[in-house]
């Protein structure tokens, strides 16, 4: 499983990568919509996309779709954000994992 990561890699973000990792996921990392997209189309891979609520959603579903790319996206944020999860699915994403990381529920995703 190739995993990109769009946000800042601190906090909770940071242990998701870390569990990530350590169910076998080869994780790449992004700050920006921008910079993932970038990667992506110069041949760096991914097979899922997990951004933080705090970015479009939305923006990157769109540019995904527009530019051909089929790759699924998970939201993921703060637990106690249900509003950010609900938006979160309806811009297109088709999880939201809530942060801290549940250690079972990304390797579930993952697979």
């Amino acid at each position: 499983m190739r995993l990109t990561i769009i946000g800042s890699l601190s906090g909770n973000l940071s242990t998701a990568t870390k569990i990530a990792m350590q169910s076998g996921a080869k994780v790449t990392h992004a700050q920006t919509i921008e910079t993932a997209l970038n990667e992506l189309r110069n041949g760096q891979g991914a097979d899922l996309i997990m951004i933080e609520d705090s970015f479009d959603i939305r923006e990157l579903v769109e540019r995904l779709e527009a530019e051909h790319i089929h790759i699924s996206v998970v939201a993921c944020g703060s637990g106690e954000n249900t509003r950010a999860a609900v938006e979160a699915i309806q811009a297109g994403a088709k999880e939201y994992i809530p942060l801290p990381p549940d250690p079972e529920l990304i390797a579930a995703i993952l697979t």
